[in-house]
């Protein structure tokens, strides 16, 4: 009895042997070809996927000709991918894309050419409660930011930090202020932006308010990132 059971179990390892040996040549190449097949058949070890895999790049010089619309338009598409392929899903919102922590916005102009894009940081995600100091879910989301820079590298970028109006007004406009250097900084450190791509680096207090509000708005807390190219060409 017992010699039958392990020539069963000879025969049944010896067919998958078989099977993984052979699999290249057995399954349709579409079903090779997916990492999940691959990880099961261990006869090739899949590609891992890199950061900036989904965002894509453009050399210097695409930008005279592709024109501005048609650059910002990749970096658009490749931003969203990368976010979302990074565990950043969105929902399309008013025109807008909204994710955890962070919204994606076009800016257009007359005739809906594509001009700068606008990145959106929660500043209760991005900072703690009236300091200036980033969390680590803020240098994720810059960090995103620092990639398509690197990526596109005719860009530039203007910053600026955002509070609500509770408290005094001068506090609010240095805690903005602070905040923004504090993001600037993490591209120059993290993504070596050097200084000349920076446009504009300020805090606005409560003076850009999204929610015409006296209270504690929390749309209101944020901090804005455009990206736009180093010069406009049609």
């Amino acid at each position: 009895m017992r010699k039958r059971i392990y020539l069963s179990i000879l025969i049944h390892s010896t067919f998958l042997l078989l099977f993984v040996i052979n699999c290249n040549s057995i399954v349709k190449q579409e079903w090779k070809d997916s990492v999940a097949f691959q990880k099961f058949c261990g006869c090739v070890t899949p590609k891992e996927e890199k950061a900036g895999d989904y965002l894509g790049s453009l050399p210097v010089g695409s930008l005279d000709k592709l024109g501005t619309s048609e650059y910002l338009e990749k970096l658009y598409k490749g931003l969203r991918s990368d976010f979302e392929h990074s565990g950043t899903p969105f929902e399309e919102v008013g025109g807008s894309l909204v994710g955890k922590g962070v919204e994606l916005k076009r800016i257009e102009d007359d005739e809906k050419r594509l001009r700068e894009l606008l990145i959106v940081i929660d500043g209760d995600v991005a900072f703690p409660s009236g300091k200036s100091t980033l969390t680590p879910k803020a240098k994720e989301l810059i960090a995103k930011v620092g990639d398509a820079m690197e990526a596109y590298p005719e860009t530039n970028c203007r910053i600026g930090g955002h509070t609500d109006s509770v408290g005094a007004f001068s506090m609010n406009l240095k805690l903005s202020k602070e905040r923004s250097q504090s993001v600037k900084l993490e591209l120059k450190l993290i993504h070596r932006i050097v200084e000349e791509r920076f446009k504009e680096v300020d805090g606005f207090a409560d003076l850009q308010k999204i929610v015409d509000t006296m209270l504690a708005e929390k749309k209101n807390r944020r901090t804005e990132v455009y990206v736009g190219t180093v010069r406009i060409v049609y």
